[in-house]
């Protein structure tokens, strides 16, 4: 759903309320639930919506009580057609300026992806905890900026990161589909950050490093290594007594 910069309470509210339900049941298809003190039915399914404000608007994106989406894309626009042989289309920058989203939690279905945005000074999302796809934010050209993340704990995607990062943290992330990809134009400390999130992140990508990180303080690129399963005493137990029934059976049999 476009987001035109007026109306952000009301965006919050459909969000938040509409519901699918089986209109053969109940005469009709979307209903408004406010599922905080009302009872959902058991054929009702809450619509996610993404949110992808127009690429000109210059106020603060900002949606308090947001708690769920379906997506986040936040890009510029073409004065023109994309088509690659259309020389006279310009690519127009997305103008927000800043995103504070300080109740969301969930991305559902897809990415959180800003694309061709030079203005953005500030992102808060303090409490998102999940995004189902990838989380890429290429914010180049654009100010310097401060990125943290203090409840992610699950990315299905990879992270890809881009634009003037000076600070990035991820303090409580704990799997990622794939790499983390950091290029920075800013003062990031890239062997601090990538030292805090390489064994404490498992990923179940294919990437040949799990953190790439490059900023003006240099460059590097690690794999992870998460810890060895633990071995308890009762396992060598068992592992000694087979060891030692297998010699005893082995000796019978020489005999």
């Amino acid at each position: 759903m476009s987001f035109n910069g007026t109306d952000a309470d009301l965006f919050v509210r459909c969000a938040e309320t509409t519901y699918s339900c089986n209109s053969t049941i109940h005469g009709a298809k979307w209903f408004a639930i406010n599922s905080t003190n009302e009872a959902v039915p058991a054929d009702c399914e809450k619509e996610t919506y993404n949110l992808s404000p127009i690429f000109n608007l210059t106020v603060p994106l900002a949606m308090p009580g947001l708690t769920e989406l379906f997506s986040i894309t936040i890009a510029g626009t073409y004065n023109g057609s994309k088509l690659d042989d259309d020389f006279n289309s310009v690519l127009i920058p997305n103008k927000v300026t800043s995103i504070d989203l300080p109740d969301l939690v969930n991305i559902t279905s897809y990415s959180f992806n800003i694309d061709t945005a030079h203005s953005i000074s500030n992102l808060s999302v303090p409490k998102l905890r999940h995004i189902e796809s990838n989380l890429r934010l290429n914010l180049t050209g654009g100010p310097a900026i401060n990125l943290t993340f203090p409840s992610l704990f699950d990315v299905r995607g990879g992270i890809y990161l881009y634009g003037e990062i000076d600070v990035l943290d991820f303090p409580t992330l704990n799997h990622t589909g794939d790499g983390i990809n950091v290029t920075s134009t800013g003062n990031l400390d890239c062997d601090a950050f990538a030292a805090g999130v390489v064994n404490t992140t498992n990923s179940t990508g294919y990437s040949r490093y799990f953190v790439t990180c490059t900023s003006k303080k240099g460059s590097v690129s690690l794999h992870n290594v998460l810890p060895e399963p633990e071995v308890n005493g009762a396992a060598f137990k068992i592992r000694g007594g087979f060891l030692a029934l297998t010699a005893l059976v082995a000796y019978m049999l020489a005999l």
